[in-house]
């Protein structure tokens, strides 16, 4: 099993760090309505946009890859609409709802972050390293290279991350090895003799998701009247006009 960079399990643990405290933080001031706990969470998104982008900074440092950013993110604008975040926590109920929503509002900027971190810079792509032990839809997926363009599906509480690089081969996981070495949750007895008896695991994990009605999460695409950066990828025709709509809506500056 490749090894991850050591930056990038740096940045998992900071990115999750960050998450905790934003859940922790907000449930002191909750009791005092939806735009105090919405000012919290902007704080903390800011935090993880920054720490995003130094992050892939960093992870292509560790790979050694000269790759200049052609712009620059502007880190307020992945603060999300305090009026939407308000409206989302008040219509939680219970405490464990409540630290979810915001620990999962808090990563997504992260996520976008880093997502527009790569997108302004040429010839950069990311490849999706799952942390094992990791549930069978993230592992048929693992070691995917995404373009710049591409949605990096979730599902709810996916921990899996995004490594930013030219070429993908030593970061490259074997969705097989993570099943033989037992890293893969939630496959039945009758998943696993059908693999061993030579089941492509794509379409075993494919039924399974069919029978239980499951999908994955492609982010918002529109979040507060604006496009989030996963909706500007779908917009944009090819990369220089995603960064033009990046640009346009504020996500990154010249």
């Amino acid at each position: 099993m490749p090894r991850t960079l050591r930056s990038a399990r740096k940045h998992y643990r900071l990115s999750a760090l960050i998450a905790r405290r934003a859940a922790r933080e907000a449930r002191k001031v909750r009791g005092q309505g939806g735009a105090a706990v919405a000012t919290v969470v902007a704080a903390h998104q800011i935090t993880q946009a920054q720490a995003s982008e130094l992050a892939v900074q960093e992870m292509l440092a560790e790979q050694e890859i000269e790759s200049l950013a052609e712009a620059f993110l502007n880190i307020a604008a992945f603060a999300s609409d305090p009026i939407v975040v308000a409206r989302s926590v008040d219509a939680v109920e219970t405490d464990t709802e409540f630290d979810r929503l915001v620990a999962s509002i808090v990563q997504d900027a992260a996520r976008a972050a880093e997502s527009v971190s790569i997108a302004v810079r040429p010839d950069i792509y990311h490849v999706r390293y799952v942390n094992p032990p990791c549930c069978a839809r993230c592992a048929i997926l693992a070691g995917r290279v995404y373009r710049w363009s591409e949605g990096f599906e979730r599902h709810p509480n996916c921990d899996c991350s995004m490594i930013p690089t030219t070429v993908a081969g030593t970061l490259r996981q074997d969705p097989d090895e993570l099943v033989a070495t037992g890293q893969v949750r939630g496959l039945s007895k009758a998943d696993l003799q059908a693999l061993a008896d030579g089941a492509d695991l794509g379409k075993v994990i494919n039924v399974r998701r069919s029978q239980a009605g499951l999908s994955d999460a492609t982010g918002a695409i529109v979040r507060g009247g604006r496009p989030t950066p996963a909706g500007i990828y779908r917009l944009a025709s090819d990369r220089p006009q995603a960064v033009d709509l990046l640009r346009r809506y504020g996500y990154i500056t010249t």
